[in-house]
């Protein structure tokens, strides 16, 4: 079901409110409805990067792939062991696939026969990040629109019409493709300055990551700043305290928020330029920076100071720039940096909440880099070596690919997800579209509640008169006719149709006047950008909020007319009474 459709419904039942003063919900939240909602997405994370991480730390692997005896991949179940530790990879794992509005859907039989299928035509960070923040695909480059450039609503912004808190976080530039999907909308995910100005103005409780127009990749102090990824007045606002926002930038702010009292609202911009570590010059010398499981723990303590709950994006986004440049060390530095980003949900939630009310994914965007085993060009295995050596391992692409990418849950809600899954891989198991868990809680978990309104009177308010106030004469100078020279029909002049109208087809769930893409500065479906990044000019000029859906007044409309339709009998009713009295008094 598509957004606007989905809104179609949630009015019909608004309409039903109108007129029965009764409210029958279209979605009725169960049990295990999440208080909070976190989604750790490892940008670029295929399976393997998973079994770079377990090889180089724990000698074992768990996702391999070999030839079987017909020359498709089948899992090497001599080299897999199952897994047995404490961490996410213990949860419920399904996989996802990762397409965009025109790519292929996964295909099991073609992806593990061809080794070359999965290479064609693959999704974008923003495509992809919009299908996971809204249930709704999109053309490569669009940020949180539709494929007619609609702007479309995302888990944050329900979040905030729920009375939640939400938050982005990331280890690439907070106006980056994937934050930004769950926090803006714009023609272009390289309009970083439209972006980021949302972000600054509009409803976020927390922004942080990397993208300091006073620091370049190796945290050093830039003599004149680039304001590549802010604007400068807005990044002069958040940091002379203009905003709402509490700004924090070095690493000791960071830190102070992971304990104790925090502000409600924080923007944070590490003292970097693009990425906190991937991106340096010197690879065997880490910046001194926060890093991705700090500024996590301090977006928790900050948002959960609202006790309605919240929703959390963190991104690992510069594993995908590892995958883009084949960097195996920086693959595993990066990697390893989320998984204890996802140490510190875990321990958050068990310290600070429950698994009863916090339901916690880990997952990917897209796989990057087509890492597999030894040698490249074939489906083979990553062999392990030693604890603390690399695997045998090849790289073979440079850019994004359709493989099924992992997706592990655990908490409030967690069993449902199977139930939404769209496929079976023969390798992989049970999966999931990119757009499943979007609408799995826009349509069933996270429902607004429609507000009661008084029940209208059966009689309308001045009740017709069965005689008129003065008595006719005998003989009326006018006859009057027993239909009235404009006769109602029974029904509106444009009855509701079951299907929205043109009027209200889905490009019509559209934002106000300084919120809709513009027509003029229309951005066409680009080519997969990620990691390198190219400046662009066209965007929505948008506070971020979700407009309400032209289906809402269109249905109210129809119902009024219902109602006037019949009040116009009841009155047509009347003079025909009155006439036939006035012939039998003849």
């Amino acid at each position: 079901m598509s957004l606007t459709f989905r809104r179609a419904a949630s009015c019909a039942a608004a309409s039903l409110l109108l007129v029965t003063g009764t409210y029958a919900p279209v979605h009725a939240e169960s049990a295990t409805t999440p208080k909070n909602v976190i989604v750790l997405i490892g940008d670029g994370m295929g399976y393997n990067y998973l079994d770079l991480y377990n090889a180089y730390n724990t000698g074992k692997v768990h996702y391999q792939v070999e030839t079987g005896g017909d020359h498709k991949a089948i899992s090497a179940t001599l080299l897999n062991s199952a897994y047995s530790g404490s961490g996410f990879q213990s949860w419920n794992r399904l996989s996802m696939q990762t397409n965009w509005a025109e790519g292929p859907a996964y295909d099991p039989n073609a992806a593990w026969a061809n080794f070359d299928w999965v290479k064609n035509s693959p999704t974008d960070s923003a495509a992809a990040g919009t299908a996971m923040a809204t249930g709704v695909k999109t053309y490569n480059a669009g940020i949180g629109v539709d494929t007619n450039e609609q702007v479309v609503e995302n888990l944050s912004e329900r979040a905030k019409s729920l009375g939640k808190s939400a938050g982005v976080v990331s280890s690439v530039q907070y106006s980056h493709a994937t934050p930004a999907s769950f926090s803006a909308h714009s023609l272009s995910r390289n309009n970083y300055l439209e972006i980021a100005n949302q972000q600054v103005y509009g409803t976020m409780d927390v922004v942080m990551g990397a993208g300091h127009p006073w620091y370049n990749n190796d945290h050093q102090k830039l003599a004149d700043p680039n304001y590549r990824y802010i604007s400068e007045a807005d990044y002069t606002a958040l940091s002379t305290g203009a905003t709402d926002f509490t700004f924090v930038e070095d690493d000791a702010a960071f830190d102070k928020l992971t304990s104790g009292d925090t502000p409600d609202r924080v923007f944070g911009i590490a003292q970097v330029a693009t990425t906190l570590q991937q991106a340096r010059s010197d690879a065997a010398t880490p910046n001194d920076v926060v890093d991705l499981p700090t500024m996590t723990q301090g977006a928790l303590n900050v948002l959960d100071n609202n006790s309605e709950g919240f929703f959390l994006m963190v991104e690992g986004g510069a594993i995908d720039w590892t995958g883009h440049a084949n960097q195996t060390q920086h693959a595993l530095e990066e990697t390893t940096d989320f998984f204890e980003a996802v140490d510190a949900v875990n321990t958050w939630v068990e310290q600070n909440s429950s698994w009863d009310e916090t339901l916690v994914i880990v997952t990917a965007d897209h796989e990057t880099g087509y890492l597999m085993g030894d040698p490249e060009g074939g489906f083979n295995p990553m062999v392990p070596q030693d604890i603390g050596q690399y695997p045998t391992h090849s790289w073979n692409s440079g850019a994004h690919t359709n493989m099924l990418v992992p997706f592990f849950s655990k908490g409030a809600g967690a069993d449902e997800l199977e139930a939404a899954t769209v496929g079976r891989d023969q390798v992989r198991g049970r999966y999931l579209d990119n757009t499943s868990l979007a609408n799995w809680l826009l349509d069933s978990k996270w429902v607004p509640s429609a507000e009661p309104t008084p029940t209208p009177t059966e009689e309308p308010t001045a009740e017709p008169t069965l005689a008129p106030t003065a008595e006719p004469s005998a003989e009326p100078t006018a006859e009057p006719t027993v239909q009235p020279t404009s006769q109602p029909t029974e029904e509106p002049t444009s009855a509701p149709s079951t299907e929205p109208t043109a009027s209200v087809a889905p490009s019509q769930a559209e934002p106000s006047a300084t919120a809709q893409p513009s027509s003029s500065n229309e951005q066409s479906a680009g080519a997969p950008i990620s990691g390198g990044d190219s400046s662009g000019a066209t965007g929505v000029t948008t506070s971020g909020k979700k407009p309400v859906s032209g289906v809402l007044a269109s249905t109210g409309a129809s119902v009024a007319a219902l109602t006037l339709g019949a009040l116009a009998l009841l009155g047509l009713g009347a003079l025909a009474l009155t006439a036939q009295r006035k012939k039998r008094s003849h």
